[in-house]
């Protein structure tokens, strides 16, 4: 069960947000959002078509910035951190993942080019991968197809193997199962519920997934209800 947002110690809550508007062009999308989000939370986020579901879920790491108020993420404002960091540390993974033009090898590689990775440990990147790749029900000789040879899952799971690779506190997803089989969608489903040990914060319309939150922000006329608890 989700820990108590408004209990928990200052450690213990990842994000603060306080967001007074949150638009997109001259539309308001909500007023008056003001969450926390404490870690291992698992959080979905629901609501009709355009109510801001997406840009919302954007804001939290940056690739959305139509909006006023503060966002904290252990305790430092998101515009503090360099964008590589991070979206490093809270890593978004979209309906349609862009992987690049080369092999599987070198789409998963990309991220170490960042700045925030550089002097990272990767000692154990190796076998991490190899265990992901297990989990995700794809051989090591994904590594040398090209990207353009992939089915649309098999870009879908290369490209959470990517995310989970940088090792995330928290986990950003928008609809990524929206496209899959129901085989395809629960392995990754399972994947990320049983293994990965941070924060998931996710849009799905996907009915395999849909008992396996904690709190769900339900996005309605211009107001977000946060239910937690709710399952």
């Amino acid at each position: 069960m989700a820990k108590e947002p408004s209990s928990a110690p200052d450690y213990m809550k990842l994000l603060q947000i306080d967001i007074k508007r949150l638009y997109f062009a001259d539309k308001d999308l909500a007023r008056d959002i003001k969450l926390e989000v404490s870690t291992q939370e698992r959080i979905l986020i629901v609501g009709a078509t355009g109510t801001g579901k997406s840009s919302l879920l954007n804001t939290l790491n940056l690739m959305n910035q139509s909006y006023e108020g503060e966002i904290l993420f252990e305790g430092k404002f998101l515009q503090d951190y360099h964008p590589h960091e991070l979206r490093t540390r809270i890593s978004m993974v979209m309906q349609e993942t862009y992987l690049g033009d080369g092999t599987v090898q070198e789409a998963l590689d990309e991220p170490l080019n960042y700045a925030a990775l550089k002097n990272a440990d990767h000692s154990d990147r190796k076998q991490r991968l190899g265990e992901l790749l297990e989990s995700f029900k794809l051989s090591l000789d994904y590594l040398a197809k090209r990207v353009n040879q992939l089915s649309g899952g098999e870009k879908q799971r290369i490209g959470l193997i990517r995310s989970l690779l940088l090792r995330p506190e928290i986990l950003l997803l928008d609809e990524i199962s929206s496209a899959l089989d129901q085989k395809t969608s629960g392995i990754i489903s399972d994947c990320i519920f049983a293994s990965y040990p941070g924060t998931v914060i996710a849009i799905s319309h996907d009915p395999l997934w849909q008992e396996r939150w904690d709190r769900t922000w339900s996005l309605e006329a211009g107001k977000l209800i946060d239910n937690s608890g709710v399952k």
